[in-house]
């Protein structure tokens, strides 16, 4: 793991639990090996389950909180500094009506503050469409203008990424999270309910399924894939 120490990794997801569900165990590899690690959520993952009218509510509010909370356990369980947390709240699933310079700008700015070495995004063909308008507000904010930025690999998210049978994730890169594991299975189950029981893909029995796919592709125990959309090699 010494060979991440002077990695500066930085994830760009839509909503607290897509960093977990994505690459957590990833994240807790980067972090064990001192690397410096910053998790960006774009928007907050509660508004959705609640119609307009009730977004203003005790009830609404109670929910992002919550969620909110239980990302900071997660994150805190892998490793990552509460500094380097950062969570807007857009509104849930309504990315695509913003202006694209407005996600872009914000993704930025973290490039410009934390100069990452790597960058970690969601899949093109996500079905969630925040999931789809931050992948190409990534790529856009991305763009070969930064220095030192030499990777960026798109992560998968069961029941986003896995519904999409015309598109399906064909992982070109593998992290072994063997050492991990653990901590990426207490990380999702921070998450409480966003976690329900099998069959559902988000759930536990299912995360390590697909965990140990990812492995025996890449002839290891446990392993996260990653589709590699640009790689500098010095």
């Amino acid at each position: 793991m010494s060979r991440l120490k002077n990695e500066r990794l930085l994830v760009v997801a839509a909503h607290p639990d897509d960093e977990t569900l994505g690459c957590g165990g990833s994240i807790a590899r980067f972090c064990d090996a001192g690397a410096a690690v910053r998790v960006v959520c774009l928007a907050e993952g509660t508004s959705v389950r609640f119609s307009r009218a009730e977004r203003q509510g005790a009830a609404a509010a109670k929910a992002l909180a919550e969620r909110e909370a239980n990302a900071r356990t997660a994150l805190g369980l892998l490793g990552v500094p509460v500094a380097e947390q950062f969570f807007d709240h857009r509104t849930c699933c309504e990315l695509d009506t913003l202006p694209q310079t407005d996600l872009v700008t914000a993704i930025e700015r973290h490039l410009r503050d934390f100069r990452p070495t790597r960058l970690f995004t969601h899949a093109a063909a996500d079905t969630n469409v925040d999931h789809r308008m931050v992948h190409w507000a990534a790529l856009t904010a991305a763009r070969p203008l930064w220095p030192g930025l030499t990777e960026i690999a798109a992560f998968e998210i069961p029941s986003s990424t896995d519904w999409n049978p015309a598109a399906p994730f064909a992982p070109t890169m593998f992290i072994d999270i063997a050492e991990a594991w653990q901590r990426k299975l207490a990380a999702a189950t921070a998450y409480g309910a966003e976690m329900p029981p099998p069959p559902h893909p988000r759930s536990l029995v299912n995360l390590e399924a697909l965990a140990r796919v990812r492995g025996a592709q890449a002839g290891v125990t446990f392993a996260e894939g990653f589709q590699l959309i640009r790689r500098v090699e010095a």
